[in-house]
């Protein structure tokens, strides 16, 4: 808890009254914690709040300062602050009725005085809340209270880039390119609806804990560049207005107003540089010896990246527009090539890649793909361990019991698990249930190792995605197979036999329709029965419900599905957007997505297609048709 001297100089008396007039809790509530602790002074009455999680220490410092009234904004109750920047305070918020956690920003009052400002802040409001992209922080309102004008977005529970390399130091190249794609795809809608950032840096890039990368203050650097207006701002009080100078294109320092993606392409790369190596890429002592440098000073080498990675990064900061690439879907083009092949850093690294042909590189050999093997038996974890790293894979762990094995996978985040049945502490199934559990859809694939054909583990584990039986003995070749069943990939067996298609050694596994849990999404309530009476008669049973894509996602983060079936046109947020931020999230990227919808318009639908749904069907929901898919989804 916060304690500051208010809060040690407080009554018992005088906090309640405090904790009354800001109204965040019932009198029920307070009631209850006042009976449990009749004699607690302030103090300890204030820490029994906390403990019992109806007030976080910022509203307990709040309330004990006499602040209490402005932690109610809107219809949002304030948690926490989360900091603040040129244009106000950007705090962590919950709203009162749908309990949504959200970022809000409070624009300071001097922008709430322009009334040209206000009128070009709703304008703006509705181009931002037009965005919905999963690698975009998602604009849910906007208002004004007596506090004065606010912007209510997505709260990412992570940290931004900036943050995140102050802590940790550079990145790999690999997590630094994942980095990059990601805020590359969402820059790249961002434009397709003519929206130019202008101010793009590892402070505007938030990473959550499940690792999506999403940009935020889209559209409001050129909002507030819209406000300055007085004469002889310079450039450093203008960097929201024209952008910050350590990633800021050669053009932009000329004139911020006539600006296209070309500029968001350049200030990438130089965020790129600064994640691999820590450092800007023209440091200076003052600003204009910066903007020179960005001007005139010679690009400097991607150190520790691959040849094929430098030139990209110096495409992308080309001091003339012209010379970068045009586009950033360009961009996308040329950089997931390498993220698909995990490119690593280092001098080990860079030693191996200078050897390699281009189409090497891009391509190169299994070494991405990861494995952990949990086999207590060090003979058994030996000769697996053989095959894989013959096979050109790379073994991330090997760990005798599924305590050790549940920490590997958090560690390593591995592509598969081949796993022993019999462990100390656990069993090889019950390992896979709790991985499937903690990870849901990111869950690595799981072969289950065993010389028993009982059919037994087969029954237990069909619940589970990306499981598969491998029975013992087996070749290298069957070993490839079976990791290619469980994960999707296409790994290639350097000695492959066709004939071991349909070996008995692998049994891929049947799922249990009526274990499986289905989110149908749809505002109608009608539409919604009719949904789950078809999923019945194909044995489903287990359903949930949301009537909205925003509620959708909030299920989504509390459970995990095996199926999601969405309407198109919803309140709040479409199936477009939900689909976009399903698919872009690890934990439900692999979660098959059905849409169910009245829209026929090739211009509405190919952008979900695009998004990898599993079909789209009409609202009748046709009994044949869906019947079809699931048959070939859930065999």
């Amino acid at each position: 808890m916060q304690v500051t001297s208010a809060t040690l100089e407080l009554s018992r008396d005088a906090l309640l009254a405090n904790l009354a007039a800001c109204r965040l809790l019932t009198e029920d509530e307070v009631r209850d914690i006042v009976s449990k602790h009749p004699d607690a002074d302030a103090l300890s009455l204030s820490k029994a709040f906390i403990d019992a999680g109806l007030l976080t220490a910022y509203q307990l410092a709040s309330i004990c300062d006499g602040f209490g009234e402005d932690l109610r904004i809107g219809n949002y109750d304030v948690l926490d602050k989360l900091g603040a920047g040129g244009m106000g305070t950007v705090l962590k918020a919950r709203h009162r009725r749908m309990k949504r956690v959200v970022a809000l920003k409070l624009l300071l009052p001097k922008f709430c005085e322009n009334e040209a400002f206000v009128r070009r802040f709703q304008r703006e409001v509705e181009t931002i809340a037009k965005l919905g992209h999963p690698n975009i922080v998602m604009a849910y309102d906007a208002d004004e209270c007596d506090s004065g004008h606010f912007l209510v977005m997505e709260f990412v529970d992570g940290r931004d880039l900036a943050s995140t390399i102050e802590k940790f130091g550079p990145m790999h190249a690999n997590d630094a390119v994942d980095c990059i794609v990601q805020a590359a795809r969402g820059l790249a809608y961002a434009h397709s609806l003519n929206v130019i950032h202008r101010d793009i840096k590892p402070a505007n890039l938030l990473r959550d804990k499940s690792g999506v990368v999403k940009v935020t203050d889209l559209g409001l650097a050129r909002l507030a560049a819209s406000t300055e207006s007085q004469p002889n701002t310079g450039i450093t009080q203008a960097g929201f207005v024209l952008g910050t100078p350590d990633y800021m294109p050669p053009e932009q320092a000329v004139d911020s107003t006539d600006l296209d993606q070309r500029a968001d392409i350049y200030s990438l790369g130089a965020t790129l540089y600064q994640l691999m190596t820590g450092n800007v890429m023209y440091p200076g002592a003052s600003v204009m010896a910066v903007l020179m440098k960005h001007r005139e000073a010679e690009i400097p080498t991607l150190t520790g990246a691959p040849p094929a990675l430098d030139a990209i990064f110096r495409r992308m900061v080309a001091k003339k527009p012209e010379d970068r690439y045009q586009t950033m879907s360009d961009v996308l083009a040329a950089l997931e090539p390498l993220l698909a092949s995990k490119i690593e850093i280092g001098a080990q690294a860079m030693a191996e890649t200078a050897t390699l042909s281009d189409s090497e590189l891009l391509g190169g050999p299994q070494r991405w793909f990861k494995a952990v093997i949990v086999e207590p038996s060090r003979v058994q974890a030996g000769i697996i361990r053989k095959y894989l790293e013959a096979q050109d894979l790379t073994v991330s762990a090997v760990v005798g019991t599924g305590t050790d094995a549940l920490a590997a996978v958090r560690q390593h985040q591995p592509d598969a698990v081949l796993c022993s049945h019999h462990l100390s502490d656990t069993s090889g199934v019950d390992l896979a249930g709790l991985m499937h559990a903690e990870l849901a859809a990111a869950a690595p694939g799981f072969v289950l190792v065993s010389s028993e054909d009982d059919g037994t583990k087969a029954g237990a584990l069909s619940r589970l995605a990306r499981a598969v039986v491998l029975l013992k003995p087996f070749t290298p070749e069957q070993l490839v197979l079976a990791l290619n069943l469980a994960t999707g990939k296409k790994l290639i067996a350097k000695s492959p036999d066709s004939s071991l298609a349909g070996v008995p050694s692998l049994k891929p596994l049947k799922r249990d329709r009526s274990t499986l849990k289905v989110l149908v999404v749809d505002d109608s309530t009608v539409c919604r029965i009719h949904e789950k009476q078809v999923l019945e008669q194909l044995g489903f049973r287990n359903f949930a419900e949301a009537a909205d894509g925003a509620n959708a996602i909030a299920a989504a983060t509390r459970e995990p599905f095996d199926l999601i079936v969405t309407d198109y046109n919803m309140p709040l947020m479409d199936g477009l957007a939900l689909v976009s931020y399903l698919k872009q999230n690890a934990t439900t990227a692999k979660v098959p997505i059905v849409m169910v919808t009245t829209e026929t318009e090739p211009a509405v639908l190919d952008p979900v297609r695009k998004l990898g749904v599993a079909a789209v069907f009409e609202k009748s929901f046709p009994m044949e048709e869906v019947k079809a898919l699931m048959d070939r989804l859930f065999p």
